[in-house]
């Protein structure tokens, strides 16, 4: 009797951020989709950060987005259609850009932040700006000064964290990054068969610090897309 409860429960994908499951129509009654997030996105106030913010909205520049958090930190003050060449990470970066700035705007697109230090360096920038948040990786940074581009950072963003014990075990878990990673196991133990999705390798590697089960790292640095192979892993692997 225990045995047919089980598998008559749903199966349990946890996501640790917002996901709009309106992209999502027809998830199975089979499929139980919960999310909470395990970080918290500020935006940085200060009127100097907002008099850079609009001073660059007016100059001809390279800019560099690596989340949606900052495009829309940055949007509140930059206007529409800034005259900026614009490379970002993922496509929901760069769908941000086209709703937050204008969709006429020159958008280069990488998977990762290696790849679009290549892209950079392969253009031949020679300077550029990088809107990102306080636990920004370094990766850009380096590579771009490695390459002898000057690149001016603004913090627009602060990342915290908000960890929430559960009360219940999924049988899937999503995660997009390094923080939520930490956030979620300073108060969560993890069950071996818990199935884990990582959005990027970076995200990959600071799970490897806390547990051994099995990790898949998504191909695209996508929320929507994350949460498409958990509910396609869902379905190949029923309870």
């Amino acid at each position: 009797m225990h045995r047919n409860n089980m598998r008559e429960r749903p199966y349990t994908i946890l996501s640790t951020a917002s996901i709009p499951l309106e992209s999502f129509p027809g998830i199975p009654a089979s499929i139980d989709v919960r999310m909470i997030p395990f970080i918290e996105i500020l935006p940085r106030p200060g009127e100097e950060l907002i008099q850079e913010i609009e001073a660059i909205a007016r100059e001809k520049k390279t800019v560099i987005f690596t989340s949606a958090h900052a495009v829309r930190a940055v949007g509140k003050w930059a206007g529409q259609n800034p005259d900026w060449q614009i490379y970002c990470v993922g496509r929901e970066t760069a769908t941000a850009i086209q709703k937050t700035f204008g969709e006429s705007l020159n958008i280069q697109i990488a998977a990762n932040a290696q790849s679009l230090s290549e892209l950079i360096v392969n253009a031949g920038i020679k300077q550029a700006v990088f809107f990102c948040g306080d636990q920004r990786l370094d990766t850009i940074p380096v590579n771009l000064r490695n390459a002898n581009i000057q690149l001016d950072q603004l913090v627009v963003y602060e990342t915290r964290l908000t960890p929430v014990r559960l009360d219940f075990q999924p049988d899937v878990i999503l995660f997009f990054s390094p923080t939520a990673v930490r956030s979620f196991f300073s108060m969560n133990p993890l069950q071996p068969g818990v199935k884990l999705f990582a959005m990027g390798t970076t995200t990959e590697a600071t799970l490897k610090q806390f547990t051994e089960n099995p990790v898949t790292i998504s191909p695209q640095a996508d929320k929507n897309y994350v949460l498409k192979m958990a509910i396609e892993h869902a379905g190949l692997h029923p309870i």
